[in-house]
């Protein structure tokens, strides 16, 4: 594990794998468009990116070079969270370029670029089945609007205060099946190859890949995420992009925003009602005949040009003499379905809000979950998560886990700090990098090390050193801030761990690394956490006194006294000391006193000392 230079110096050293994956992915691209057509071949185009800028959001990748650009094109994304949080994330912005695409082209996001739908699309090609004419243009159409009445939900959700766009945003969704499991699956196929090659590389003596050993990360609740992809890939059993038709808010609003797009389907009078495209039609936006459209489903993916007999049938800007304009507007919400979805979208997000400050009896409160460092005060940091999962991808320790319970169904999927399966790097800085909508602070490393995550607390009935009375200092040893060191009483023959509060800034080392099985004996809680919104941690630590200065900096004065009597208060003992000094009182045998953690029982158990040296002097 590093535990030197930021992530952006590691970056800069070389070469990362994931820009020959991109390489390959473009060559693939271009022969897709040459062997199929341009869509395939822009698809693949875009899936490699997806998964390449996925892979670049790392602590050894290139986190600031834009690896949430998906997220950020995303209208919906800069819409709710702006109107749930009061506030636009600028970097969301971005997301005009995707609204002019559309405003021009249509849904072509959906059809040429849509991570979501390119996986639809694959699936659909092993997983679906055929449809006939009727089947594919009328089987549920009375659920097409049901699209529309999930974007209105959502968008009057965020206008109460809520943010619930970790459940249905296709770019959200996608991004968190990459994280949380086919990260992980990709590294678990890594490691069986990698011990596979193990018998061959002893044979050709190649050292260094023996001993090679790959992280293997895993993510609460990664079964249930599976359930949710299974569900929606099952879907194209019923219909092909059943998502895309009946369920997408994302394509609902690109839908409407392209409603007058000059770039559409047009049909010429050598048509002769085949209906080829109508069958073909991924979204069944074609009317029988194989004229007429519905300008709201298309997603302009060019299919029916491609089936097309007759050549009848061209996209363009411009309408020739001899073509048919037959464009309409498609299934609809009525007056009544507007008004209920957006009452919907109220009822939704405000009992969620009131929720969110009032927890159900029997609930931890919202505010005892360790959040990322960086990450903005609790109600606004709800406000802004879209619950991508792009932060857990780059945890560099897999200490970021989505939230299944803690912090009720608004928390649902967001990020916590689970210490107990790895600590937060103190040299790592990278989950503010990737977020996109600032819900976690991109803060520099000294910023971020100073962005208190909780203070660790000593459950002395779990202890070792306190409950047993053995000898165990591994916090103390394992703490990068020096935060923890131990004390002895009358009531114990080893060294007790004790917690500063003002040199801890719950990093959680201790807690991943405490001996006892089960929960830890030393656990981090949020008690003096530090969040802004604005302003600088190092300041603001400054004011509450806090000091985390790591390891190898000037450490606070310390005592060293072995000799505890009943009623004294516990005595703090120097870690670190080979020999007592030459001013340390001599013990209660008038012999020299011995360092913490050496116990003498006679004469032949004290330490020899180093040659040259006089116990005298």
């Amino acid at each position: 594990m590093p535990t030197s230079a930021p992530a952006a110096a590691v970056a800069a050293s070389g070469f990362h794998p994931a820009f020959a994956f991109l390489g390959l992915g473009l060559a693939l691209a271009v022969l897709a468009g040459l062997r199929w057509d341009a869509r395939r071949g822009f698809q693949v185009g875009f899936a490699a990116l997806f998964v390449g800028l996925l892979w670049l959001a790392a602590y050894d990748g290139r986190p600031g070079w834009g690896v949430e650009s998906f997220l950020r094109i995303d209208p919906l994304v800069a819409v709710v969270q702006g109107l749930a949080a009061r506030a636009l994330e600028t970097a969301c912005l971005l997301s005009l370029l995707l609204v002019a695409v559309s405003v021009v082209m249509g849904r072509v996001f959906c059809s040429h670029a849509c991570p979501l739908g390119a996986l639809l699309d694959l699936s659909d090609r092993f997983l679906g089945r055929r449809q006939g004419l009727k089947e594919n243009r009328e089987s549920y159409l009375r659920a097409r609007p049901a699209k529309h009445a999930v974007l209105l939900v959502l968008l009057f959700a965020g206008l109460a205060g809520t943010n619930l766009l970790g459940f249905v945003d296709p770019i959200a969704l996608a991004t968190r099946f990459a994280a949380v499991l086919f990260y992980p699956f990709g590294l678990l196929l890594q490691s069986a190859g990698l011990d596979a090659l193990r018998p061959v590389s002893e044979w050709l003596g190649w050292i260094g890949l023996q001993y090679t050993e790959l992280p293997s990360p895993a993510f609460d609740g990664a079964a249930w995420t599976f359930l949710l992809l299974a569900a929606l890939l099952l879907l194209g059993r019923l219909q092909p992009r059943f998502w895309c038709r009946h369920l997408c808010p994302l394509g609902s609003g690109l839908g409407w925003l392209g409603r007058f797009a000059p770039y559409r389907r047009r049909v010429n009078e050598s048509c002769t009602a085949c209906n080829r495209c109508t069958r073909a039609c991924p979204t069944g936006a074609i009317h029988e005949g194989g004229k007429a459209f519905d300008r709201h489903e298309c997603i302009v993916c060019r299919g029916c040009a491609g089936v097309c007999p007759e050549d009848a049938i061209r996209f363009g800007f411009a309408a020739r003499k001899a073509d048919t304009d037959a464009a309409r507007p498609g299934p609809g919400l009525a007056r009544r379905g507007f008004l209920a979805s957006a009452l919907g979208g109220l009822a939704a997000g405000l009992p969620l809000g009131a929720d969110r400050a009032h927890p159900r009896p029997g609930q931890r409160p919202h505010a005892d979950v360790l959040r990322p460092p960086g990450a903005v005060p609790e109600p606004e940091f709800l406000d802004r998560c879209v619950r991508c999962g792009e932060c857990m991808r780059a945890c560099l320790t897999n200490c970021l886990q989505p939230d299944w319970q803690r912090t009720g169904l608004e928390g649902l999927w967001t990020p916590v700090a689970v210490m107990r399966q790895g600590s937060c790097e103190h040299t790592c800085h990278v989950c503010g990098q990737v977020c996109p909508t600032g819900a976690i602070r991109a803060l520099p490393l000294p910023e971020k090390q100073h962005a208190k995550l909780g203070t660790a607390v000593i459950r002395k009935e779990r202890c070792i050193a306190w409950a047993q009375d053995r000898r165990c200092l591994i916090c103390d040893e394992v703490c990068p801030y020096n935060a923890i060191y131990a004390v002895r009483d009358a009531a114990h023959k080893a060294g007790l761990p004790v917690v500063e509060q003002k040199r801890c800034a719950g990093c959680g080392t201790c807690e991943k690394r405490c001996p006892v099985a089960g929960e830890a004996a030393i656990l981090v809680t949020p008690h003096g956490e530090l969040r802004l919104a604005t302003g600088s941690y190092v300041a603001e630590a400054a004011l509450l006194g806090y000091d985390f200065q790591a390891k190898g900096g000037a450490l606070p004065d310390q005592v060293f006294d072995p000799r505890p009597r009943a009623g004294d208060a516990p005595q703090r003992l120097e870690p670190g000391l080979p020999y007592p000094g030459p001013d340390a009182p001599p013990g209660p045998d008038g012999k020299p006193a011995l360092p913490p953690g050496i116990e003498a029982e006679g004469d032949d158990a004290l330490p020899a000392l180093p040659p040259g040296i006089d116990p005298d002097a």
